[in-house]
């Protein structure tokens, strides 16, 4: 079986698969046995294999009223199961060469991320819901919104260094890798609010570079929905990138 035993030895090393999540205490326990440690191997390998489930977040500058709206929306095209009919993926010898059919299969209501204010996780991949009928007046909900800058499609696994950063709205900013934007607009989200009350502009700032002028030419299209003056887009090697100061002349 192929694979990348660098990687594989590198992780079993640092003892990454010493550790077994129970779902039953939902707690993380010592593996005590090799063959324990061996299982939590192979669910590790199985997961980096698998493909990631689409996800989307409603933004937190969206007005409140308008995001009561959309949950509402959401919960009418996808909060409850519902069957569908799975295309297999693939060209047409593949699917004669494996003897790949149709088959029905029972869904999970969009699951509401606790962790992600107004994160939504679906239990089916992107080319999924963009190839099944049944999904096609979700997907057209989701491209129509996403296109009005109210929702942003990102991976849940993008979503969390933001929230784990807890930035404020008055926080100074540097991303230094920021493209294609997603982690970025989530930033410049919370940097666009008022710090405190009264404040008519945003006090905070976002820097956002990428070293890639075209991959900043994205970032650009990717922070324009949100209209904010906080927003400073930089191309520059991260190496080289010149010295910031604020309005004291501190670095």
């Amino acid at each position: 079986e192929g694979g990348n035993f660098k990687m594989e030895a590198f992780y079993a090393y640092q003892g990454l698969h010493n550790h077994y999540f129970d779902e039953s205490t939902g707690e993380f326990k010592e593996c005590e046995t090799d063959e324990q440690r061996e299982e939590e191997r192979v669910r590790f390998l199985a997961k980096l294999k698998s493909i990631l489930p689409a996800s989307f977040r409603i933004g937190l500058d969206v007005d409140p009223a308008l995001t009561e709206k959309l949950e509402e929306e959401l919960e009418e095209l996808v909060g409850k199961e519902m069957e569908i009919l799975v295309i297999p993926k693939g060209g047409e010898r593949r699917k004669e060469r494996l003897d790949l059919k149709p088959e029905t299969k029972l869904i999970a209501p969009a699951k509401k991320l606790s962790y992600i204010p107004h994160g939504y996780q679906l239990s089916l991949d992107r080319q999924t819901i963009r190839r099944n009928p049944q999904l096609t007046q979700f997907h057209e909900w989701l491209k129509v919104q996403t296109e009005a800058g109210f929702v942003t499609r990102q991976e849940t696994v993008s979503m969390l260094p933001p929230i784990v950063l807890d930035v404020k709205p008055h926080h100074k900013v540097l991303d230094m890798c920021a493209a294609p934007g997603s982690k970025t607009s989530q930033i410049l989200e919370v940097v666009n609010l008022p710090a405190k009350p009264g404040d008519t502009e945003p006090t905070g700032v976002v820097v956002a570079n990428d070293s890639d002028s075209k991959r900043a030419y994205m970032l650009v299209h990717q922070l324009r929905r949100i209209n904010s003056p906080s927003a400073f887009v930089t191309s520059c090697d991260a190496q080289f990138f010149p010295m910031l100061r604020d309005g004291e002349n501190s670095t």
